[in-house]
């Protein structure tokens, strides 16, 4: 649900794409539009700032014709036509491209008028006179060439290359920066798994995309993290182990090895002395027996093959009769017992051998550990849909630096008792995990220790 409401209500990568294909059009359209309009400012200015109502005919016009000035051929392009009145050119300056060589009766003012001029070519007329006072018309003929045109083109590509090429140059960099800080940290990130570190996370805001890869990410940093703590707790707990385990053994081997020596040595030994002896070395190798058989046990659970005997029990009445059994033992050691264990039969599935194991060892540390008057107290309930064990006492209680550590393997108290491994906690732990339930040490204001047991209750599987 975490994941899915992190990336919900982000836009996906499609849009982003979209947006960028719909804004690259505008910008092109808007880069033609700017193009257009600056190459017509361009053209108006520096190619078509020919204005023929500011020449003036005589400006141009010479006497003989050859003196005719050429300047605003060179500029504008064409050729000047000296036309007599039959409509005759008799004079040509520049270079014709046209093959007329005398206008019929009104051709020449209808090539003036550009509704009716198909030739491409523009016409200027200018009013003329002979040495002898002859009427001639000096007609300025500009052709309307493709290479205007031609020019104009490239004034516009060359305008319109440049803008497009600017205006997606920014916007390239605007949206770059939509997927680069993602991809960087995705980068750094992949950077930081590579040595090891686990705690980076990921952390902005983009597309849905880039939102499940932020996610996927963070939470696989997550396992790692939790993996890697868990396997350097485990390294630790098995330098531990060792060292409680050395430290254990060595003690009982010594003894047993001083007690046997002893023995060898002094042959003349009474016989009380003898047992005494030897009850030491009994004692100390039912001790490492003992230890050994937990060990074993230890290992056993927590190997992934192990499989329980499990089968369908009314916990009440098992309940029962095993605190029954103990009755003995907690008159004969002058204890109380407050038992709430219901006549109503809850199911649940279990290894009845494992779980005796664990109500077993949870009762005699009770018996081991406290005084005389000390009140044991067992009860069994029903609880949203899980059956609930208690079992605590009014004792002496678990020394607090210890609590939260109760669980763990080799933990004892500062008075342990003598054949005590300090494993029989942990494998209770270990067998209640497999039967998918949890054992807690729980604060009591009236129990100074009190153990909850929560196991699945098998009538809701039925």
């Amino acid at each position: 649900m975490k994941k899915a409401n992190s990336s919900s209500g982000r836009r996906p990568l499609k849009r982003l794409f979209f947006r960028n294909y719909a804004v690259i059009s505008a910008l092109m359209i808007a880069a033609i539009v700017v193009s257009l309009l600056s190459t017509n400012l361009f053209m108006k200015r520096y190619i078509d700032e020919l204005d023929v109502t500011q020449i003036n005919g005589a400006d141009i016009y010479q006497y003989p014709f050859d003196n005719i000035s050429g300047h605003l051929l060179d500029k504008y392009g064409g050729w000047f036509e000296i036309v007599n009145e039959l409509g005759e050119i008799i004079y040509v300056k520049g270079n014709k491209e046209d093959d007329i060589v005398r206008y019929q009766d009104g051709q020449m003012y209808a090539k003036m008028d550009v509704e009716r001029n198909d030739d491409s070519i523009s016409y200027h007329a200018y009013h003329a006179e002979g040495p002898h006072g002859e009427s001639y018309v000096l007609l300025w003929k500009i052709p309307e060439r493709l290479l205007k045109l031609s020019t104009a083109t490239s004034i516009f590509a060359a305008l319109f290359a440049v803008f497009l090429f600017i205006l997606l140059y920014f916007y390239a960099r605007y949206s770059v920066r939509q997927v680069k800080k993602p991809l960087r940290q995705i980068v750094e990130g992949i950077k930081e798994m590579e040595h090891f570190n686990y705690t980076k996370r990921l952390h902005y805001s983009a597309e849905q995309e880039f939102a499940e890869i932020q996610d996927a990410f963070n939470g696989m940093a997550e396992r790692l993290q939790r993996t890697s703590a868990e396997k350097e707790a485990a390294e630790n707990n098995k330098r531990n182990m060792l060292l409680h385990l050395s430290h254990d053994l060595k003690t009982p081997i010594t003894s047993i090895y001083g007690y046997s020596q002893l023995l060898l040595d002094n042959q003349a030994l009474e016989d009380k002395d003898t047992r005494k002896y030897i009850q030491y070395i009994y004692d100390k190798s039912s001790y490492m027996a003992n230890l050994i058989q937990d060990l074993f046990e230890l290992a056993k659970l927590d190997d992934k093959h192990t499989e329980l005997n499990k089968e369908k029990v009314n916990i009440t009445k098992w309940f029962q009769q095993l605190v029954v059994e103990f009755y003995p033992e907690i008159e004969e050691k002058g204890f109380g017992l407050e038992a709430h264990i219901p006549e109503e039969p809850l199911l649940v599935k279990m290894d009845k051998v494992h779980m005796s194991r664990v109500i077993t060892n949870l009762i005699s540390n009770t018996l081991r550990y406290n005084p005389a008057e000390t009140v044991l107290y067992v009860s069994c309930e029903r609880k949203e849909g899980n059956v609930i064990l208690l079992i605590g006492d009014d004792g002496i209680g678990v020394q607090e630096p210890i609590r939260e550590h109760i669980f763990e393997e080799f933990i004892r108290g500062d008075d342990p008792i003598k054949d005590s491994t300090g494993l029989g906690l942990a494998i209770c732990k270990k067998i209640i995990t497999l039967h998918e339930g949890t054992i807690e040490l729980e604060k009591d204001q009236r129990y100074s220790t009190l153990f909850r047991i929560s196991l699945p209750n098998s009538d809701k599987n039925k």
